[in-house]
């Protein structure tokens, strides 16, 4: 007899969702859009994780990076603060529902902190996100 699994959840989906709703002054992005940044720009990717112990729950690590142009914000620390408030809204959504599934628990791995950029005309944040999510 043949089992048919339900498919995990898509992580940056679930997270394009919820954050999108959260923060609707930033755009959010799963691929770095070409050209000037019109406003404070974040990317949500999957860099690692492992289905773990339990087969219906993913753990994956996702990276947030929010780039400023520095032309079009009033200072660097506005990114700064856009870094900052994703943190406090990845730190709320436990027992989130989104579209495709339900984030179970969210744990910093390293939080909003500078990093250099090749591009002199952007500022950029990055923090790293271990997400539990099932559907």
């Amino acid at each position: 007899m043949t089992r048919i699994l339900t498919p995990l959840p898509d992580v940056e989906i679930a997270l394009l969702y919820l954050l999108g709703q959260m923060e609707p002054g930033l755009r959010f992005v799963t691929v770095m859009p070409a050209g000037d940044l019109a406003e404070i720009t974040a990317r949500i990717r999957r860099v690692s994780g492992t289905v773990g112990r339990h087969i219906w729950v993913d753990h994956p690590i996702v990276d947030i990076d929010i780039w400023g142009q520095t032309d079009q914000i009033d200072n660097v620390s506005d990114v700064s603060a856009a870094a900052r408030n994703i943190q406090a809204d990845m730190m709320s959504m436990m027992s989130a529902k989104a579209l495709n599934g339900v984030i179970q628990h969210v744990t910093v791995v390293s939080g909003p902190k500078n990093i250099p950029e090749v591009n002199p005309k952007l500022v950029r944040f990055n923090a790293a996100y271990l997400v539990r999510i099932h559907p």
